[in-house]
């Protein structure tokens, strides 16, 4: 595992537990503990990434180049931030958890590989738009883009917080 990693697991993963003085307890052969606010936690990104893509549609279709590039920007660092927080902390995990469940872990996999693709075209979506001047015919571009982009992630999320998140448990809750 790399350096960056590393450092970003140990700041995910034991940040709430730490302060608390809460016993930490680890999936199966993984260094990932479970964490009891890691859902909220997740699915308050997904509010604020919500909002913050909200303000990227208003700030794109009013034609505002300044706002739109800041919408962006704030997108952009927060999805990052979720998505490492999901893959560390919540895909290891439940490939750790149900390492012995072939069905839900085929779930856990196809969700992640899923995942994968999406992030591939967000982030092709957030590089052409990041590296542009943002002009009149680049935002009405973008706009129609941001539209097909909110359908797949608004579809995303609901599957991911109603089939997914409810995998989420201690390792003594799957009989580990």
């Amino acid at each position: 595992m790399s350096g960056f990693l590393k450092w970003f697991e140990r700041k995910f993963s034991t940040s709430n537990e730490a302060a608390s003085g809460a016993e930490l307890v680890f999936a199966p052969n993984t260094s990932i503990p479970y964490r009891p606010t890691l859902i909220d936690d997740l699915k308050s990104d997904h509010q604020q990434l919500g909002s913050i893509f909200a303000e990227l549609v208003a700030a794109t279709n009013a034609g505002k180049r300044k706002e739109t590039k800041k919408a962006l920007d704030q997108f952009e660092g927060l999805l990052y931030e979720h998505l490492l927080k999901e893959k560390i902390s919540f895909y290891i995990y439940l490939r750790g958890i149900f390492s012995q469940d072939e069905g839900t872990l085929e779930l856990v996999n196809y969700f992640s590989r899923e995942m994968d693709g999406i992030q591939r075209e967000v982030m092709k979506f957030l590089r052409k738009y990041r590296e542009s001047s943002l002009s009149p015919s680049e935002l009405s571009e973008m706009s129609h883009e941001l539209n097909g982009l909110g359908k797949a992630l608004t579809n995303r999320i609901k599957r991911e917080e109603a089939q997914l998140y409810p995998l989420y448990m201690p390792p003594s809750a799957v009989g580990q």
